[in-house]
């Protein structure tokens, strides 16, 4: 299995084509106003509107209103959301209702001192799980890895994605560890928020791809 890769806090169209033509299988667009990565749905929209059909489109979001993700799906085309904030089982569950295609990613955070995370119950109301690094009072990246070892003392029913400080120097760690179906990547590959350092992202798509390559030959 191929290990798929999102670009998150994309704010730029020479970024979202330098990462399509690596391969990158998602970019990521933040729709919060207080992060440095936010990105207007006028923008996103005309970024969207260049990238070949096959790129993933994940809407970020954190305790925003329904009308307003509604809003911002269907004029962006968005085919994921990723869910940052205290959003309930009904409400993912709402929008699964409104949306059968729309692909539904709820993210928790995980560290010390973190709130107990309770995965199982969103059940069927969401089709993956990303795991970012918590930092009391901050919803949604922080740039830091937490303790992966985490992870198994967690019910994951759901493909997981796995986020928080991945760069070039931690993303093949990361992958032995974890083995996640998805890596969400921002910051490791900045220059300063919201302008992607290509370089940087060539080498950590490349060495995702050396582990897979490296896991397949091992399985033969």
């Amino acid at each position: 299995m191929r290990t798929r890769i999102k670009m998150c806090g994309t704010t730029r169209i020479e970024d979202a084509l330098a990462a399509v033509s690596l391969g990158v299988d998602a970019l990521g667009f933040i729709f919060v106003e207080k992060s440095p990565r936010n990105i207007s749905p006028a923008v996103a929209e005309s970024i969207i509107s260049s990238l070949p059909s096959f790129v993933g489109r994940v809407g970020v979001f954190v305790d925003s209103g329904m009308d307003e993700i509604k809003l911002i799906v269907e004029r962006c085309g968005l085919t994921q959301l990723q869910l940052h904030g205290n959003e309930s089982v009904s409400f993912c569950s709402q929008l699964r209702r409104w949306n059968k295609s729309l692909s539904i990613c709820k993210a928790f955070r995980v560290g010390a001192g973190s709130p107990s995370v309770d995965t199982a119950s969103y059940g069927p109301a969401i089709d993956s799980i990303l795991l970012d690094t918590y930092i009391k009072g901050i919803k949604g990246g922080t740039g830091d890895c937490f303790d992966w070892g985490l992870i198994d003392t967690l019910d994951i029913e759901r493909p997981l994605i796995l986020a928080g400080g991945l760069a070039p120097a931690t993303i093949s760690e990361a992958l032995v560890k974890v083995s996640p179906f998805a890596v969400d990547i921002n910051s490791g590959v900045e220059d300063a928020p919201g302008i992607k350092n290509h370089q940087k992202l060539s080498e950590l798509v490349a060495l995702v791809g050396d582990y897979d390559f490296h896991r397949r030959q091992e399985s033969v």
